[in-house]
C-alpha cells in the first residue's frame, strides 16, 4: 500500500545558472568564489571542450556556480567554432551580460522589477533582437554563449516558480530567434513534466473517477469508491492502485513526449547547422542530461524499476555515472545489488577513485546515498505501514541486501577521501540510517568508528571535522525494537518460560501453588473414594434391588464434583502455561528495550567523545523522544495486546527524559525565552504527548500536557497538540471534551485542522447511533482513522486470547456446577489472572510511581472544565457544525467527513436535511469533492433514479 514513500519533495529548488550571481550579496559571492576552482573565460572553456572531447564526460566540471551535479554533457551547444581572438571589447560584453542579468532578475516574482509573463517575453524578444540587429555576425556569435546561458537561467527561474507556461514560451522564443536550447534547458523541461503533473488538483478529476469505476465490478463499486474518498486528500502515492497507475501513465507519456522533442531538436539524424556550414558530416552528440533527469523523475515518483530500464533501453542510452545514480534511487530489494554489481563492472569506479576533484567526490557521495536510500525505501515500503505484517524472512532478506551493498561499495571505494566534510558526514549518516532501518547493530558501530577515523581534519589544531548528524542517526536503531518484538515466536516464549525468573514471578508462582492445592485435593478425594469403593458398590447393588434412589444420587453428585474438579484442573493447567508464556513475553519485550537502551548509551558516549555536550543538548533529547514516538506509532495497530507491556516501558523513558530536560530548564541551562530553544522544547513535548496518545494512555497524556505548560509558562498549546488531544478524547468517546478543545482553539485564535473536524463529526455519528452501513472504512482504514478503538487481537506470540477464552468458557458453565465450586478458589483465580490490571503489570516491570511527576498538581476540576453544553446532539446540529467551522475559519470538511453524514440522511430518508447539507457543501469552495460527488451520483441513482439536480436549488 505504501508505494513510493521514498518520493522526494518535488518542490526542491531548481538549480540556477550563474545569472543568479547578480542577486547575491558581495559577502556571499566571495564565500562562493573560495569554494570554486578558477574558471577560464567562456571562449577558452569552449576551446578546452573541443580539444578534450574524448575525456569522460562524467568527470568534467561545469562552469555555473549553482549546478549541483557538474557534468560536461551539459555544456552549451554551440553551432559554429569560436574565433581565436575576441572582436568585442570588455565593456561591450559586460553591457550585454548586465542587460541579460536584468532580464533574468525581472522574471523573479520576489524582485522589485518583476514583470508578468507577457511583458517579460516581449522585453526578452526586444533585447535579443536588438543584439542581432546592432552587432555583426561574428560579434553575435561571441555573445551566443551568454544568450544561451541567459535563456537557460530564465527557464530555471520560471520552473522554480512553477510558471510552466512561461518556461515553455521562453524555449519557443529562443528557437524562433535562432538559438538551440541547451541540454540543461531540456533537463528543466523534463523535470517540469513531473512538477506540472503533480501541480494539478490533489483530487482526482470526476471524469477519471468515472472511468476508473467502469473497470470495477458492479457489486464492489461502493467499496472502491469509499476507498478513493478515504484517500482523496492524501498525496498521489497513497491513493488507490487505479489512481496511482493513471498518474504514472500520464507522467511517462509526458516524459516520452519531452524526450522526443529533445531528439527532434538536436537533429539526431542530421548534421548540425554548424557542421553544414563548414561542410562537415558529423552528427551532433546527444547529452545524457535529459535522459538521466527522466530516470530521476521516475525514481522520485515511484515508477517501477523495470519501466525505468525500458526507458533506458528504448532510447539507446549509454549509461554514465548519473544514470546509475538514478537507477539506484529507483531500485528496490534485489534490484539494488543487481544495479551495484552492474556499476562495479564498468570503468566508472576506477575513474572516480583516481580523481580527487569535488566532482568525483560528489558522484561517490550520490552513489552511496542513493544506494542507502534504496535500502531504506525498501524497508519503508514493506514495513512502514502501521498495519503491515512483519515477516522474519523479509527482515533477513533486507539485511542481506544491506550487507551486500555496504560491503561492495566499501570495497569499491576503500577509505575514499571525500572533498568536503559535508560529503563525508552525509555518506556515513545514510549508511547508519540504512543499517538502523534493517535493525543491524554491529554495522552501525562499525560505521561510527570509521566515520571518526576517516574524518577530514580541520585547520583548528588538526582536529577531525565531525558532524552530529551521523551519531543522531544511529539513535534510530531504538525504534527498530518494536520490529524485533513483533518477531518473537511462540517457541521463543515457551523456551524463555522455562527460566527461573519466569517460574518465580508472582503470577506464575501463585498459579502453580493453586494448581498444586487443587491436585492434592483431588488426590485425597480419589484415595477416599478408592477406600470405600468396594462397600459403596455393594450398597449400590442392594439399593438398586430395594428401589432406593438416595445412594445413587449421592454417587452421581460425587461423580459430578470429581468431573468438575478435573475440568478445573485442566483449565488451571492451561492457564499456568499461558501465564508462563505471557510472563516470558513480558521479559523478552523488556530485554529488547533494554538492549536498545544499551545501543543508545553507546551512541551517546561516542557523541561525548566527539566533543559534544549531550547533557543539555535538545537536539539529542528530541531525537530520542522522536524514537519513542516512532515505537508507539509502529505498535498502534500491530500489537495492541502488547501495549500492556510495551507502553509502560517506553513511557518510563519518556517521563525520565522529560524530567531531565525540565531540570535543565529549571536550572537555567536552557533559556525558554530564546526563540530557537523554545521551538525545540515545543517539538520535544509534542513528541512526548504523541507517544502517550498512541499508546492510549490518557492519564499520562494529560500529565505531560500539564508539564509542558509549566515548563513553557503558557497554558496555550500548539494546533498539532490540540489535534492529538482531540484524537484522544474522541477515542475515549468523550465527544463533549473534544468539542470543548475545539472551542478552546477558536478562543485562542487558532484554526482547527480538517482531521479534527472529521474526528469529531464521525464521533458524533457514533454517538447518535452508528455509522451507515459500509462507512466503517472511512474510519478504520490507514491514513483516515477517526475513532480507532484498540482491540485485543492475538496477543504476544499468539497467546493473548487463550486465557480470555478460558475465562469466557468458565463463565458459561452450568449454574449448578458453579454453585458446587469452591468460592474461595474462584476468588483467588480472579485476582491472580486479572491481566488487564495495569498497576499489577507496572509493578511487575518495576515501574511503580515512575509514570507521574512530583510537581503535578492535577485535580478533577481540570477534567470537569472540559465540558461543552453546545456539543451537537442531532444530525441537523452536525450539519450546522460543519457549516459553522467553515464560516469561522474556512475549514472545509473532507469528502470522508461529508459522505457518512450524507449517507445517514439518505438512509433515514431525511431529504430536507440532505438538500440543506448538499447546498451548504456546494456553497463552500471545494466543499463537495469530486469523489464525494461521484459517490452521490451512484448512490442516488441506486435508490430511485435520482440525480443531484433533483436536490439543488431551482
Amino acid at each position: 500500500m505504501h508505494r513510493a514513500m521514498h518520493m522526494r519533495r518535488l518542490s526542491a529548488a531548481v538549480t540556477l545558472p550563474r545569472w543568479r550571481y547578480a542577486r547575491f550579496p558581495a559577502v556571499s559571492l566571495s564565500r562562493t568564489a573560495l569554494l570554486l576552482p578558477a574558471r577560464p573565460s567562456p571562449l577558452l572553456q569552449l576551446r578546452y571542450h573541443r580539444r578534450n572531447a574524448h575525456v569522460n564526460l562524467g568527470l568534467t566540471s561545469r562552469t555555473f556556480v549553482s549546478i549541483v551535479l557538474p557534468d560536461a554533457s551539459s555544456k552549451l551547444q554551440v553551432d559554429t567554432p569560436a574565433p581565436e581572438t575576441s572582436i568585442l571589447s570588455s565593456d561591450q560584453r559586460e553591457s550585454v551580460v548586465t542587460m541579460l542579468k536584468a532580464r533574468c532578475n525581472a522574471l523573479r516574482n520576489d524582485n522589485a522589477h518583476y514583470a508578468a509573463a507577457p511583458e517579460a517575453l516581449a522585453a526578452w524578444r526586444q533585447d535579443i533582437e536588438g543584439i542581432q540587429k546592432q552587432l555583426l555576425p561574428l560579434e553575435q556569435f561571441e555573445l551566443r554563449v551568454e544568450v544561451l546561458r541567459a535563456y537557460e537561467s530564465g527557464v530555471a527561474i520560471a520552473s522554480k516558480q512553477r510558471q510552466f507556461g512561461l518556461a515553455a514560451a521562453l524555449v519557443d522564443q529562443m528557437r524562433e530567434l535562432g538559438y538551440s536550447p541547451t541540454a540543461k534547458t531540456h533537463q528543466y523541461l523534463v523535470r517540469n513534466v513531473a512538477l506540472e503533473t503533480l501541480a494539478v488538483s490533489q483530487h482526482t478529476a470526476r471524469e477519471d473517477l468515472r472511468e476508473l469505476l467502469k473497470e470495477t465490478p458492479g457489486d464492489t463499486w461502493e467499496r472502491e469508491m469509499l476507498t478513493m474518498i478515504n484517500r482523496e486528500e492524501l498525496p498521489v502515492q497513497y491513493k488507490t492502485d487505479g489512481e496511482f497507475a493513471l498518474f504514472h501513465q500520464r507522467l511517462i507519456a509526458g516524459l516520452e513526449a519531452t524526450l522526443d522533442a529533445y531528439e527532434r531538436a538536436i537533429g539526431s539524424q542530421e548534421a548540425t547547422e554548424a557542421t553544414q556550414a563548414t561542410g562537415g558530416k558529423k552528427k551532433q552528440e546527444r547529452s545524457t542530461l535529459p535522459y538521466n533527469e527522466a530516470l530521476r523523475v521516475c525514481a522520485d515518483n515511484g515508477v517501477a524499476f523495470p519501466r525505468m530500464l525500458k526507458l533506458l533501453v528504448t532510447r539507446q542510452m549509454t549509461p554514465d555515472v548519473e544514470t546509475y545514480e538514478a537507477l539506484l534511487l529507483g531500485a528496490r530489494w534485489n534490484e539494488i545489488p543487481a544495479t551495484i554489481s552492474q556499476l562495479l563492472h564498468t570503468d566508472i569506479v576506477n575513474q572516480l577513485s583516481s580523481s580527487s576533484s569535488i566532482n568525483s567526490s560528489e558522484h561517490v557521495r550520490l552513489i552511496w546515498v542513493n544506494a542507502m536510500k534504496a535500502v531504506m525505501n525498501s524497508s519503508n515500503e514493506r514495513f512502514g505501514s502501521i498495519s503491515a505484517s512483519v515477516s522474519k524472512t523479509d527482515v533477513d532478506q533486507l539485511r542481506k541486501v544491506f550487507l551486500f551493498v555496504d560491503k561492495q561499495l566499501s570495497s569499491a571505494f576503500p577509505k575514499f577521501q571525500f572533498a568536503t566534510a559535508e560529503h563525508h558526514a552525509e555518506v556515513y549518516e545514510m549508511r547508519i540510517k540504512a543499517a538502523a532501518a534493517c535493525g543491524l547493530m554491529s554495522p552501525i558501530k562499525k560505521a561510527l568508528d570509521e566515520y571518526v577515523a576517516l574524518a577530514p581534519l580541520t585547520g583548528d589544531g588538526g582536529k577531525p571535522a565531525l558532524s552530529k548528524a551521523p551519531f543522531l542517526s544511529a539513535l534510530e536503531l531504538f525504534s527498530w525494537s518494536p520490529m524485533e518484538i513483533l518477531l518473537i515466536t511462540h517457541g521463543d516464549a515457551l523456551a524463555r518460560g522455562e527460566a527461573r525468573d519466569v517460574s518465580n514471578s508472582p503470577r506464575v508462582a501463585e498459579l502453580r501453588r493453586t494448581l498444586m492445592r487443587m491436585r492434592r485435593r483431588m488426590e485425597k478425594a480419589q484415595k477416599a473414594e478408592d477406600l470405600v469403593d468396594t462397600s459403596t458398590n455393594t450398597e449400590h447393588v442392594k439399593a438398586a434391588k430395594e428401589g432406593e434412589r438416595e445412594p445413587q444420587q449421592q454417587v452421581a453428585g460425587t461423580d459430578r464434583n470429581a468431573a468438575l474438579d478435573a475440568k478445573r484442573t485442566r483449565g488451571l493447567t492451561r492457564r499456568l502455561e499461558t501465564a508462563r508464556v505471557l510472563k516470558a513475553n513480558q521479559l523478552l519485550i523488556k530485554e529488547h528495550v533494554e538492549r536498545a537502551d544499551k545501543m543508545a548509551n553507546h551512541v551517546l558516549s561516542k557523541l561525548l567523545d566527539a566533543g559534544y555536550d549531550i547533557e543539555s543538548d535538545l537536539e539529542v533529547s528530541n531525537k530520542l523522544m522522536e524514537q519513542y514516538k516512532t515505537c508507539a506509532v509502529r505498535y498502534e495497530r500491530r500489537l495492541t495486546q502488547g501495549h500492556k507491556n510495551v507502553a509502560p516501558l517506553i513511557l518510563e523513558r519518556v517521563f525520565k527524559l522529560v524530567q531531565t530536560v525540565s531540570a535543565h530548564v529549571k536550572s537555567g541551562d536552557l533559556d525558554v525565552q530564546d526563540p530557537e530553544t523554545r521551538e525545540k522544547l515545543r517539538q520535544f513535548f509534542e513528541y512526548a504527548v504523541s507517544t502517550a496518545v498512541r499508546f492510549w494512555r490518557r492519564e499520562e497524556t494529560e500529565a505531560l500536557v500539564r508539564k509542558q505548560q509549566r515548563v513553557l509558562g503558557s497554558k496555550t498549546l500548539d494546533p498539532l497538540e490540540y489535534d492529538l488531544l482531540i484524537f484522544q478524547r474522541v477515542t475515549n468517546a468523550d465527544v463533549s471534551g473534544a468539542h470543548a478543545l475545539l472551542q478552546e482553539m477558536h478562543n485562542a485564535g487558532m484554526t482547527p485542522s480538517q482531521a479534527a473536524i472529521h474526528r469529531i463529526a464521525i464521533a458524533l455519528l457514533y454517538q447518535l447511533d452508528k455509522l451507515p452501513e459500509g462507512m466503517e472504512q472511512l474510519v478504520n482504514e490507514e491514513g483516515g482513522a477517526a475513532v480507532p478503538t484498540p482491540t485485543e487481537e492475538g496477543g504476544e506470540a499468539g497467546t493473548g486470547g487463550e486465557l480470555e477464552g478460558e475465562v469466557e468458557e468458565e463463565e458459561h458453565e452450568d449454574a449448578a456446577a458453579k454453585a458446587a465450586a469452591d468460592v474461595a478458589l474462584d476468588s483467588e483465580l480472579t485476582a491472580v489472572l486479572n491481566l488487564s490490571d495495569r498497576d499489577t503489570i507496572e509493578k511487575e516491570l518495576g515501574l511503580g510511581g515512575t509514570l507521574k511527576f512530583d510537581d503535578d498538581d492535577h485535580s478533577d476540576a481540570d477534567n470537569a472544565a472540559l465540558q461543552n453544553p453546545d456539543t451537537p446532539q442531532t444530525v441537523e446540529d452536525l450539519t450546522s457544525f460543519l457549516q459553522d467551522w467553515y464560516n469561522l475559519h474556512g475549514v472545509r470538511p473532507m469528502g470522508k467527513t461529508a459522505v457518512p453524514v450524507l449517507a445517514r440522511l439518505i438512509e433515514t430518508k431525511n431529504f430536507p436535511e440532505f438538500r440543506r447539507l448538499l447546498q451548504i457543501l456546494e456553497a463552500m469552495d471545494g466543499g463537495l469533492t469530486p469523489a464525494a460527488e461521484v459517490w452521490l451520483e451512484k448512490r442516488l441513482d441506486q435508490i430511485g433514479g435520482f440525480t443531484l439536480d433533483d436536490f439543488r436549488l431551482k
